[in-house]
């Protein structure tokens, strides 16, 4: 019986840690999809910003060879 009793205490144990772990998992996740998400609002700000300084710059070499 005091065999078993240690087993069930060390699964028991076992069990706690895995929960444990699983909880930081979660919270990782959670963590890496809020920066996902802000990397991709950061990528689409900076697509945007590039189109406008190509449109801008073209104007300027339109401009320029009008000259």
């Amino acid at each position: 019986i005091k065999a078993y009793l240690a087993q069930a205490a060390k699964a028991s144990q076992e069990n706690r840690h895995l929960a444990m772990s699983v909880e930081t998992a979660k919270v990782e996740q959670i963590d890496a999809e809020k920066e996902l998400k802000w990397l991709k609002t950061a990528v689409e700000s900076s697509e945007k910003d590039i189109e406008h300084n190509q449109k801008k710059f073209d104007e300027l070499q339109a401009e320029l060879e009008k000259e």
